[in-house]
C-alpha cells in the first residue's frame, strides 16, 4: 500500500529539482532568481535524501545487493555514456569525456543512493546512527575529495537519510499531533521565502555550500569554521524541511503521480535543461518577467515526463540491453 503523504511529498521535491535546475543559468541576472535556488538549495536535496532513507532496507543480504547492483549501479553506467555522449553532441565538444568515477552533474544521486544503501547496514551497528552520521557528514569536508564518486554529497547528505529511515514514523506522529504545526510551518517557509526573495545574501554564505559537493578548503575556509557553517546549514535544512512536510497533504493528491515517477521525471528534466541551453535560449532571457515564465512552465514538463510512455524510455535507457532482467532472473533462479 503507497504512503500518499510520502507520494505528495516526493512529487513536491522533484518539482522544486526541475525548477531549481531550470533556473541555475539565470543565476546572478536577477535577484530574486538568487533567492529562490537559495531556498530550494536549502531543503530540497536533503528532503530527498531523508526519503530516500525511508524507503531503503537496512538488510545486507544478496538480493539487498543485487537490487542496488540492478537499480542503482549499471542504471548510473548506462546513463553516464548517454549523459556523456548527449552533452558533446549538443555543444559540439572538441573531445569525448567521460568518467565513471566523477557523475555527470545530475547523476551523483544515483552513486550516493547506492553508497547510502550499502552504509546503512554498516552504521545501523552502531548504537547511535544518527550521530555517527553527523560526525562523517561534517568532517567529510575536512579531506580532498569533492566530486569523485560523489564522495562529499554521499557523507553530507548521509545524516538526513538516516534520520529518515529511523525517524520518519515519529517525526509524523509529533508533526500531526503539534495542533499548531501547519500555522508555525507556514509561517516558517513563507518567512524564509520572502526574506531570500527580498535579500538573496541574508544568511551570509555562498550557494556553493548547499551543494554538498565540495570540501572546506575549496569553499575557503578553515575546518573549524567549515563545520560550524554545515552544522548551521543543517539546522536550517531541517526547520524548512520539516515546515514542508508537515503542511504536505495525507491523501492522493495530482502530486501523488509526480512523486510515484520521481525517478524518470529526475532522469528526463536533464536533458531538457541541457537541450535549452545548448540552444542558447537563455541568453533570449532579458527581463524578471520572462525569467518568471520561463520558472513556471518548466513545471508544465511534470505530466510528460510522469507519463506512462516516459516511464518506459527511462526502463529502455537504464536498462537498454536487459543486463538488469538478467542479473534479477538469475538470482531468483537461485533460490
Amino acid at each position: 500500500m503507497r504512503d500518499d503523504r510520502l507520494d505528495n511529498f516526493k512529487g513536491l521535491l522533484i518539482a522544486l529539482v526541475m525548477v531549481g535546475h531550470v533556473i541555475e543559468p539565470l543565476r546572478g541576472r536577477f535577484g530574486w532568481v538568487d533567492g529562490l535556488y537559495a531556498y530550494i538549495y536549502l531543503f530540497h536535496m536533503p528532503m530527498f535524501a531523508y526519503v530516500s532513507g525511508i524507503l531503503s532496507s537496512r538488510s545486507a543480504d544478496k538480493e539487498q545487493l543485487t537490487k542496488i547492483l540492478t537499480h542503482l549501479i549499471l542504471p548510473y553506467l548506462f546513463l553516464e555514456v548517454l549523459y556523456s555522449l548527449f552533452d558533446h553532441l549538443a555543444f559540439s565538444r572538441d573531445t569525448f569525456e567521460l568518467s565513471f568515477l566523477t557523475p555527470y552533474w545530475i547523476l551523483w544521486y544515483l552513486v550516493s543512493l547506492a553508497a547510502w544503501r550499502i552504509l546503512l547496514p554498516i552504521f545501523s551497528r552502531f548504537r547511535f546512527p544518527i550521530i555517527a552520521s553527523l560526525i562523517t557528514g561534517l568532517a567529510c569536508g575536512m579531506g580532498t575529495l569533492g566530486l569523485e564518486l560523489s564522495f562529499s554529497r554521499t557523507f553530507v547528505f548521509f545524516p538526513f537519510f538516516i534520520a529518515g529511515h529511523y525517524w520518519h514514523a515519529p517525526i509524523t506522529r509529533k508533526l500531526d499531533a503539534f495542533r499548531h504545526s501547519k500555522r508555525l510551518a507556514s509561517f516558517v517557509a513563507l518567512s524564509y521565502l520572502l526574506i531570500l526573495l527580498i535579500m538573496p545574501n541574508t544568511f551570509g554564505f555562498s550557494t556553493r555550500w548547499l551543494h554538498g559537493s565540495l570540501t572546506y578548503s575549496d569553499l575557503g575556509v578553515a575546518w573549524s569554521e567549515g563545520m560550524l557553517i554545515r552544522l548551521y546549514l543543517y539546522g536550517l535544512a531541517t526547520l524548512l524541511g520539516l515546515s514542508f512536510l508537515s503542511l504536505i497533504p495525507k491523501a492522493r493528491t495530482f502530486a501523488s503521480r509526480y512523486g510515484q515517477q520521481s525517478l524518470s521525471i529526475y532522469i528526463l528534466h536533464g536533458f531538457i535543461v541541457k537541450t535549452i541551453l545548448a540552444l542558447g535560449l537563455y541568453l533570449q532571457i532579458t527581463s524578471g518577467w520572462q525569467a518568471a515564465l520561463l520558472t513556471l512552465s518548466s513545471l508544465l514538463l511534470l505530466p510528460l515526463l510522469s507519463s506512462p510512455l516516459a516511464s518506459r524510455l527511462v526502463r529502455f535507457i537504464t536498462n537498454p540491453f536487459g543486463i538488469n532482467d538478467l542479473l534479477t532472473a538469475k538470482r531468483s533462479a537461485g533460490k
